[in-house]
């Protein structure tokens, strides 16, 4: 059974003339009779009564007038939809970042690029920043977020700051450091810190503190973590002082105080990379406005 066979029967059903259907199909009346015998004996059944003078439907014709009628309609609407999700040209937006906590810094662009682009849908990747470079550079991401060193020797692409970040302490409200208004490397000398991975953060030269942290390591227990949550857990069950840049620091997290350096930190620039020769309207419009975007992250003090 197949469609033309199907739009044969309805034809001659409704007209009741072989000639008058052909006329409509454009096609001959030899290539109707054809077809209304091939269905009939898929269907073993008659579905029409002919004489030199009439043609009518038999009573199982009748029946399943509604039947062929209904499959065809629901073949016709099966290739309406489709054509409709064709037309509108769904896209997505890749979007790599090296922190859950950096989520939260999403949300008013894509709020934004929904409400605009309706037919973009966005892939979030979290992964660490030598993951993410591989996957920018061979173009399966569409923009990356982080730091200017997680992108500095990838191919191809443009950085856009959005912001100066800094590093902070982030230790227990049980610990004796927690009464501090701020804490200094000295504060320091024999307190075990908790670090995350380097392939989680990119060595920035000439930044005081990561030497520091270096240094501390050759001499002192240091606890390295896969990733921020588990740091600020360490942290707060009193394993020792967690060092971390604050976009890895939610601003609704309990139970841990967060103080700031003595000693006057390096810049870190944070921002959104992109490649070259971008042609996509709502990348450039997602850029813009992750860029004029608020960062929560940017107020943690002594809690």
């Amino acid at each position: 059974m197949n469609t033309q066979q199907l739009e044969c029967f309805l034809h001659v059903a409704d007209k009741l003339n072989f000639t008058k259907a052909a006329e409509e199909l454009y096609i001959s009346t030899p290539a109707v009779t054809h077809h209304i015998k091939n269905l009939e004996e898929e269907l073993n059944t008659t579905l029409f009564i002919r004489t030199p003078k009439m043609v009518k439907l038999t009573e199982t014709g009748k029946l399943f007038y509604s039947e062929a009628k209904g499959i065809l309609e629901k073949i016709a609407l099966a290739e309406k939809k489709i054509k409709k999700l064709a037309s509108q040209k769904l896209a997505v937006l890749r979007i790599g970042c090296s922190s859950q906590s950096e989520l939260d810094f999403l949300e008013n662009a894509l709020t934004r690029i929904r409400e605009e682009f309706p037919a973009v849908y966005p892939q979030i990747i979290v992964q660490d920043y030598f993951a993410l470079k591989s996957l920018f550079d061979n173009n399966h991401l569409d923009v990356l977020i982080g730091t200017r060193e997680m992108v500095a020797e990838a191919h191809n692409y443009i950085f856009k700051k959005a912001v100066n970040i800094s590093s902070f302490a982030i230790v227990s409200p049980k610990s004796p450091l927690a009464e501090k208004n701020q804490i200094s490397y000295k504060d320091l000398f024999n307190i075990t810190l908790i670090t995350m991975h380097p392939r989680c953060i990119p060595f920035q030269y000439g930044n005081k503190l990561q030497e520091f942290i270096t240094l501390h390591g050759q001499k002192h227990l240091q606890i390295l973590c896969e990733n921020d949550q588990s740091a600020i857990l360490f942290a707060k069950c009193n394993y020792g002082v967690a060092i971390l840049p604050e976009i890895y620091i939610p601003s609704y997290i309990e139970d841990i105080v967060i103080l700031p350096f003595a000693e006057k930190q390096t810049a870190i620039e944070y921002g959104i990379a992109y490649h070259k020769n971008l042609q996509d309207i709502y990348i450039k419009q997602f850029i813009k406005y992750f860029s004029e975007g608020s960062f929560p992250f940017l107020i943690p003090k002594k809690q």
